[in-house]
């Protein structure tokens, strides 16, 4: 493959998903095409395609070798299956509003259940498969070299930040994050070549936490972004870039997706960052996890 030294995953369509991260602008056009007109693409020629996203048919042709698809007919016929079998299990119903991902109207209660259990069962493969282990290598030597850690996030990407500030300040990593936006425009100021800043945000697109990277890394920081988008604004300021799946239902269906689903591949990451650090510190945080221990003993009764 390509794009990552990670295995894709088997189905086409999640293939093409997974790959996006690392694809340049004009193939991950046709990614994102593909993955918002299946019903389409599976009855167009390669001259029709290649129309449609504005490239060449050579490009069609590097795009289809890139995503392992064999042929660009065998790239219809796999999507037409893909389709087909996703019909037939109920998961890829059309609806004009959802409340949530391929949450349609229509659905009773086990039904919601199973897609929703299904789509963060997917994140997580996904985020797994996704995730270069280079550059979470080099993240982890960031996180072992830094004396403060600074974190920057909005709306619910915050969750991810509350849960790295648990994991990491309990194995005794300095750290630092403000919610008031004025004490996190201050907070940069503070920042150094011995600091590390990460910025977490889905879209790549929030205009505080972009600001925040730009302006640590202008102090010296070493800064990392966690995002699904290589393009977004927030990879011009990133030193090592971090990417989760763009959430999205495999025949792009789902109206809202700035949903919970894109926050688990958000923790998932923050997990793996602070186990790999864990472990390669391992005496030392076991413990600084007894110390804290105490305090967090006295939470429960």
């Amino acid at each position: 493959m390509t794009v990552s030294a990670s295995v894709p995953p088997d189905d086409l369509l999640a293939r093409i998903r997974w790959s996006r991260a690392y694809l340049n602008p004009a193939l991950r056009r046709i990614s994102d095409y593909v993955l918002k007109n299946p019903e389409r693409v599976k009855s167009s020629s390669i001259v029709e395609l290649a129309k449609e996203c504005d490239v060449s048919e050579s490009t069609i042709t590097r795009f289809v070798k890139t995503v392992e698809a064999g042929s660009f007919q065998k790239l219809k016929i796999k999507i037409a299956e893909e389709l087909s079998r996703d019909a037939g299990s109920g998961t890829s119903e059309p609806a004009d509003r959802l409340v949530y991902e391929d949450i349609t109207p229509d659905d009773e209660t086990a039904a919601i259940l199973e897609k929703v259990s299904s789509r963060y069962t997917e994140t997580v493969r996904d985020t797994l498969k996704s995730l270069n282990v280079a550059e979470v290598e080099r993240a982890v030597a960031a996180i072992q070299a830094s004396e403060l850690m600074a974190f920057f996030a909005l709306g619910s990407s915050m969750i991810a930040v509350e849960n790295a500030l648990m994991r990491f300040m309990r194995v005794g990593k300095a750290c630092q994050f403000f919610r008031d936006f004025s004490m996190r425009e201050i907070s940069t100021a503070t920042l150094n070549s011995r600091s590390l800043a990460i910025g977490i945000s889905n879209s790549g697109r929030t205009i505080t936490t972009t600001e925040s990277l730009k302006e640590a890394k202008k102090r010296g920081a070493t800064t990392i972004c966690i995002t699904s988008f290589p393009g977004s604004p927030i990879t011009e300021y990133a030193d090592i870039k971090l990417f989760t799946p763009t959430v999205t239902a495999a025949a792009g269906s789902a109206q809202y997706h700035e949903s919970m689903v894109s926050k688990i591949a958000q923790n998932q990451i923050i997990d793996i960052l602070y186990s790999c650090f864990a472990v390669k510190n391992y005496d030392a945080s076991i413990d600084a996890l007894e110390r804290t221990s105490v305090y967090t003993s006295r939470t429960r009764i």
